[in-house]
């Protein structure tokens, strides 16, 4: 059976829960399964290969005081707002397991009454209208399985904060991005935050057959609380060790860099849809030979989106 590890963020600031996240992915060890909760208020997150400049409205973002991010693993851009939890479920390949993580969200849901299914490439459903999208993310043999739950979301901001092409909608077979989502107290006013937290932890034992969690760790904007086993879980050292760490994460996430990219002058771009999902091909062309190369995807592998970029440099436009 797995050791299980339930960690928590009380902070609001995106930049922060993403850093947070990294560092549990970075020192999660051999027979651990994580499960970490939190929360980001006004964000618009985009996948890892995501344009953001043409997935986020972001005038109407700036007006409301939100924030845009960027995270590591693939998919679709997502807005969150604090009536929207987040999960990651962080473990190594021998526990890793996407199908029972789901399980974990669908029998929290029963809880409630409610039968959530598994929809699409990464999306779950109650009555064939999506109130969660999951992403992954996989390095040395660590996976993050993440995803969204609405509760409570501003659907309007979402709308208003979120550019969906026509072509995608019309994929979907809807006119609107938010005529394709519910809030969960659409289906049971009964339903807050803090009854689904609970759900979410109750149901995680029953998956996983245990009584209890081995260790916790609670974190916030200017303390970290920690709880039973593995002295807190405190993985890479000392309290100093892991602030450090957390820091230099956060401002890794917050960096204009990381989360707007370098857009060189780029020669020729092709757009084009593939099984794993679309992709605009943006390339630096000199004398028919490919010097530079960006893809925008919303693919889930952001790895296979790396080894196309590599691929392409040095090959014939010509060819393509």
């Amino acid at each position: 059976m797995p050791s299980l590890i339930f960690a928590e963020s009380n902070s609001h600031d995106p930049y922060f829960n993403l850093s947070f996240e990294k560092y549990l992915f970075d020192n999660v060890k051999e027979g651990e399964l994580i499960l970490y909760l939190w929360q980001n208020e006004r964000t618009a997150v985009c996948g890892r290969n995501q344009n953001i400049y043409k997935e986020c409205n972001l005038t109407a973002l700036e007006r409301v005081g939100g924030k845009v991010a960027r995270r590591l693993s693939g998919g679709g851009a997502v807005f969150h707002d604090l009536g929207n939890i987040n999960f990651s479920f962080i473990a190594r390949d021998a526990l890793y397991d996407v199908d029972k993580q789901l399980k974990v969200i669908q029998k929290a849901l029963e809880h409630f009454g409610l039968i959530a299914e598994k929809s699409g490439r990464n999306d779950l459903t109650v009555n064939g209208r999506k109130f969660s999208g999951n992403a992954f993310h996989r390095a040395d043999g660590v996976s993050c399985h993440h995803g969204t739950i609405m509760i409570d979301v501003d659907r309007a901001l979402l709308e208003k904060v979120l550019t969906v092409s026509d072509k995608k909608l019309k994929s979907n077979g809807v006119d609107s991005v938010t005529s394709r989502i519910v809030n969960l107290r659409d289906l049971n006013a009964e339903i807050t935050i803090e009854e689904i937290k609970e759900a979410l932890l109750i149901a995680c034992l029953k998956v996983y057959e245990e009584e209890n969690f081995d260790s916790e760790i609670i974190v916030g904007s200017n303390n970290v609380i920690s709880a039973t086993g593995r002295s807190g879980w405190i993985a890479s050292g000392s309290m100093l060790t892991m602030l450090q760490e957390l820091a230099d994460n956060k401002d890794f996430f917050a960096s204009d860099d990381w989360i707007f990219g370098k857009n060189p002058d780029f020669t020729a771009t092709i757009n084009r849809s593939y099984d794993w999902g679309d992709a605009e091909i943006c390339l630096v062309v000199e004398s028919d030979i490919i010097t530079d190369c960006k893809v925008w995807s919303d693919s889930l592998y952001p790895e296979k989106i790396a080894d196309l970029e590599k691929s392409l440099i040095g090959k014939k436009y010509s060819e393509l």
